[in-house]
């Protein structure tokens, strides 16, 4: 049976879906075209078609097709269509009274992913990962709130006895260099608007530390020792499914958003501030 897996972003929410393609056997995974370079690299996918070069005729020809975005333009990609759909239950309700009443979380995403796809999710690293001796850290975020500060991120470095890479966008340059200076000669900045090099770094990383972003999702379903620093969101949301740690301050406003936000709403940045350099610095000691 020939399978379509669509996830147009985000860049969390592709990692993730690789416990699903794993178990799919060869299948064709749709999205968009930034992130056709990692898509590739996902267990089990064997051919990446994007949005905006195939548009609804990269539908084509397929006896099934996975909706794991369930969005409004992959509701419409699939309109009409005579494969077998199958879609994700995005839980929209629940997820955005969530924040406001701090209600139950929906399901897990791998949860909802597998369900779609009517498969157990994989539980292997979709690696191949050769542990070195370097730190990975993932200072940047896409919502600002999800940001640990910077300072630490330098302080954690500057502590690591190997080198250490500070990985992010090619927006995120002047932070990761910023970071570097501090660290001094161990650190070196890798940023890139692809994936090519970060995957490369990754795969011989000994640990990394990011917030709840893509990467720190990626370096952890590659196999790397990852912690993630949760604050706006709560790993109990569903996106934390790793073996690593994740930490968390967990004060009463937290989660205040689904993803993150421009602005901490009560002006303090308390969830992100409240987790140390100490903390984190606990979880990796064990390593050395």
């Amino acid at each position: 049976m020939s399978t379509l897996v669509i996830r147009f972003s985000s860049l969390g929410d592709i990692v993730l879906a690789g416990a699903i393609t794993a178990k799919l056997g060869d299948v064709v995974f749709l999205t968009l075209e930034r992130y056709a370079e990692l898509a590739i690299a996902l267990p089990g996918v064997v051919e990446v078609r994007t949005w905006e070069a195939h548009g609804r005729a990269g539908l084509r020809g397929f006896d099934r097709i996975i909706d794991l975005h369930a969005s409004p333009r992959s509701r419409f990609a699939t309109a009409f269509s005579p494969s077998q759909v199958t879609r994700v239950k995005r839980h929209d309700l629940r997820r955005r009274l969530r924040p406001a009443l701090k209600i139950a979380p929906a399901p897990p995403v791998l949860e909802r992913y597998a369900e779609a796809a009517g498969v157990n999710p994989s539980t292997s690293a979709w690696g191949p990962h050769t542990k070195g001796e370097t730190l990975l850290l993932f200072p940047g975020a896409a919502h600002a709130t999800k940001r640990w500060p910077a300072d630490r991120f330098a302080q954690l470095g500057q502590r690591w006895p190997g080198p250490v890479i500070v990985v992010g966008s090619a927006s995120d340059k002047p932070l990761l260099m910023q970071i570097c200076e501090q660290i001094g000669p161990s650190a070196s900045a890798l940023a890139e608007n692809g994936f090519q090099r970060t995957l490369a770094a990754i795969k011989t990383a000994g640990a990394a530390v990011g917030g709840d972003t893509g990467l720190t999702h990626l370096a952890a379903c590659i196999g790397v020792y990852t912690i993630g620093i949760f604050g706006p969101t709560h790993p109990s949301d569903g996106y934390w499914c790793h073996p690593g740690t994740a930490l968390s301050s967990a004060p009463g406003c937290s989660p205040c958003s689904r993803h993150g936000g421009v602005s901490c709403p009560t002006g303090d940045h308390a969830c992100m501030k409240a987790v140390g350099v100490g903390d984190v610095w606990a979880e990796l000691a064990g390593l050395l």
